[in-house]
């Protein structure tokens, strides 16, 4: 369970392998920072965003909107020719986050967030740095109430691709039909990172130095993005690149 207080090794470690959080099987509407039935009524006239690694949990949502916020409908789909990666970066509290990538006849498991402009602003600070904000186009997203987008909005990773033997690595945690990438879950993934960037250290410490140090996180995301393939998106318009006062949270 994701929690606010970073506090010790052990709970910051937890923290950072707990990455993706809980993902609900059904859609539902952030109400209160939880997560209440469904209301798609309150679509209309929002932005549909596309949410793939912890966007798509409500505990996520909650620590980005807190508790004080209008409705958030969330709304499960499945994206096309798409898989849920690694990306080649380490957050602030210590994971790997997710990236999107490109992956011909694989469908993964996906929700849409329909955010409206203010929820975009909060939204846009918590990428900041390491993701952009885009339109895509000639998507095939499903949504589960039978209706199919084939534009969207997301977040795409601007790190590349963390790799292992060349390949990027899925999550495991992110359900996929079709899937051809080897999917790892967040400990492995880690520890592959830590051993390839601090093998003297282990796995708490090295979540632990992450966390608490800036500067030490900034080299081994530089270390990392040297190891990085390059990623895979679908066709998209930047619509939005965060700026250096975007605080980033991702």
């Amino acid at each position: 369970m994701l929690t606010d207080a970073l506090g010790s090794k052990p709970s910051k470690l937890m923290r950072a392998l707990d990455y993706p959080y809980a993902i609900p099987d059904a859609s539902f509407t952030l109400v209160g920072g939880a997560a209440a039935p469904f209301a798609p009524a309150l679509r209309r006239g929002r932005v549909p965003v596309i949410g793939y690694g912890s966007n798509q949990s409500p505990d996520r949502l909650r620590q980005k909107y807190g508790t004080d916020h209008t409705p958030i409908p969330v709304q499960r789909a499945r994206l096309a020719d798409h898989d849920v990666v690694y990306s080649a970066h380490l957050s602030v509290y210590g994971a790997l986050p997710a990236a999107l990538r490109r992956a011909s006849g694989t469908s993964v498991a996906v929700a849409v967030t329909w955010l409206d402009a203010d929820q975009l602003v909060v939204m846009h600070a918590s990428e900041a740095h390491n993701y952009v904000y885009a339109a895509l186009t000639g998507v095939h997203l499903a949504l589960d109430d039978g209706t199919v987008l084939d534009s969207a909005h997301a977040y795409l990773g601007k790190r590349g691709n963390f790799a292992v033997d060349g390949s990027a690595v899925a999550l495991a945690a992110i359900a996929a039909e079709g899937r051809r990438l080897t999917a790892l879950l967040q400990r492995d993934a880690l520890d592959l990172a830590r051993a390839r960037i601090a093998p003297e250290s282990d796995l708490a410490s090295f979540v632990a130095a992450t966390v608490d140090d800036a500067a030490e996180r900034a080299r081994r995301i530089a270390r990392l993005a040297a190891h990085a393939i390059a990623a895979e998106h679908p066709p998209h318009i930047v619509v939005h690149e965060p700026t250096g006062d975007e605080r980033d949270r991702g």
